[in-house]
């Protein structure tokens, strides 16, 4: 880690389980990290329990649904902090029970707002930042196995939808930087079911024992941090042991 040593660093969805063990971990290096969340206050209550770490960490309050406070959050760094962000962790998820039969547009609108544009609008204005400050970056969207294989419910179609938007949004967004001749790193991390995670909140999955410890999440992004300049990690996708990616629901149709 020590190439990003006093780089900023933007973590979204900061008040979640795998946003908060991600700055745990990233806390642990001289770091400047910028964690945003919708709530605040129990944003700064989380953050205040990190400052006797190395790292210096910024607590900013941003609707990630909402793209102009997402922009306000690039321009506070940089007039703020007088840098350009170093690397983007885009944890932005939420997940809706919804049906594609009877669903409500609105919950459709929200889910893709927040899983896939404020991730995309995150991808470009670091981009721009670090394209402006000259900086070799890297950008870590945790999607989720989700973005690679069809959930197995009824209810979970259209949040699968959102992640393989975003499973394709990372790949097409490595193209877009080498056809404008920026070296910098896009990686896509994959997890499985995750303690108290918003997949671990539909329908059955919720009380599913195969779940891995967010922890395991955060520490997935060191390595992909930690890895040589000649070097990007592009998928990776973790499972707890026993879990596989694609899973099957029980027959509803019994056929004579």
């Amino acid at each position: 880690m020590d190439r990003w040593t006093d780089r900023v660093f933007l973590v979204t969805e900061a008040n979640s389980e795998i946003g908060r063990s991600i700055i745990v971990e990233l806390s642990k290096y001289p770091l400047k990290i910028v964690a945003v969340a919708r709530d605040i206050i129990l944003l700064q209550k989380f953050t205040n329990e990190l400052q006797s770490s190395v790292a210096k960490i910024y607590p900013i309050q941003c609707d990630l649904t909402n793209k102009s406070e997402i922009i306000n959050v690039f321009k506070w760094i940089e007039t703020t902090i007088g840098q350009g962000v170093s690397v983007t962790i885009n944890n932005a998820n939420t997940s809706i029970n919804s049906k594609i039969l009877d669903g409500e547009t609105n919950d459709w609108k929200y889910l893709f707002n927040l899983n896939f544009i404020a991730v995309i609008t995150c991808c470009r204005e670091s981009s721009k930042s670090m394209k402006k400050y000259g900086i070799d970056g890297h950008i870590i969207n945790i999607n989720s196995t989700a973005g690679c294989t069809m959930l197995p419910y009824p209810g979970e179609k259209v949040y699968n939808a959102s992640k393989t938007a975003v499973a394709y949004l990372t790949e097409g967004f490595r193209h877009e930087l080498i056809s404008d001749g920026l070296k910098v790193k896009v990686t896509s991390i994959n997890p499985g079911k995750v303690n108290n995670e918003a997949i671990g909140n539909v329908l059955e999955n919720k009380n599913s024992i195969l779940s891995m410890k967010p922890e395991r999440v955060a520490s997935t992004v060191i390595f992909a941090l930690t890895q040589p300049s000649d070097v990007v990690i592009g998928d990776l996708t973790i499972l707890s042991v026993g879990e596989t990616i694609q899973t099957y629901p029980p027959p509803i149709i019994s056929l004579k």
